[in-house]
Parts: C-alpha cells; structure tokens; sequence
C-alpha cells in the first residue's frame, strides 16, 4: 500500500466533507480554538488520523472491487462499498470519538429511510475517490 497515495486521497476526502459540511449533511468539530496547552493541535491530529483511518478501509475496499473482473458484480460491490464507507462515518459519530466529523442521519428528513439515504449520499463520492484513483 502507497502510503503517498494514501495520505493525497485523504486530503480529498477531507475536501469532500467540507463540501458535505456546507450542505449540512455533517459538522466538524470546532478546531478553531486553541488553548494554552494545544487542544487545537490535538483536535486537528485526531481528525487527520481518522481521514487517514477512512482512507484505508476505503482503500482496501476499492482495491478489492477493482479485482473483480465481472462488471455487474463490481457494480453491486461499489453501492454496498459506498454505503459501508458512509456507515464508517456514521461509527465515528457514534462511538464519540472526539474531533471527528459528526454526520447528521437526519439530514434529508424524517423518514425511516432517510438515514440509509444520507449513508449511501455521503459514502458515493468517497467511494468514487477509491475507485477511480488507482
């Protein structure tokens, strides 16, 4: 595994959910202030360690789609990819580990498919990230 690689398409996943953040779907934590003893610094170290976190699972996730060689299958295995990639997402925030973004399920509504919904519309595009890139 390229760690270079790696560490690039983290920085666009965490471009991506900046994106997400604008639209309301999620809501990073406030790094903006720092006290005397650096929690600032901290809190940005944690939110770069779980991108990079992110970026493996997505990483090994596209890498093994990638070697399927039946279009269909991969396919299926690209939709079931994304909403696992949006489900890692929706982990961070339930687990409540600090500094991560918070994805907010109720982001297209009051449905009882809308958090699937926001799962499979926030893992699509990091997925993609995973796929296309090689």
């Amino acid at each position: 595994m390229n760690f270079g690689m790696v560490a690039l398409k983290a920085l666009v996943v965490l471009v991506l959910l900046f994106l997400f953040s604008l639209a309301g779907a999620l809501t990073f934590p406030a790094l903006a202030a720092v006290g005397a003893n650096g929690t600032g610094l901290v809190g940005l170290l944690f939110l770069i360690l779980a991108m990079l976190v992110l970026s493996i699972i997505g990483n090994l996730l596209g890498r093994g789609i990638r070697s399927i060689k039946k279009p269909l299958e991969a396919l299926i295995l690209a939709f079931v990819g994304s909403f696992f990639m949006g489900a890692a997402l929706a982990l961070f925030t339930v687990l409540n580990i600090p500094n991560t973004a918070r994805v907010n399920l109720g982001w297209l509504g009051t449905s009882w498919y809308s958090p699937f919904l926001a799962l499979l519309f926030l893992g699509a595009p990091l997925m993609l990230v995973f796929l296309v890139a090689e």
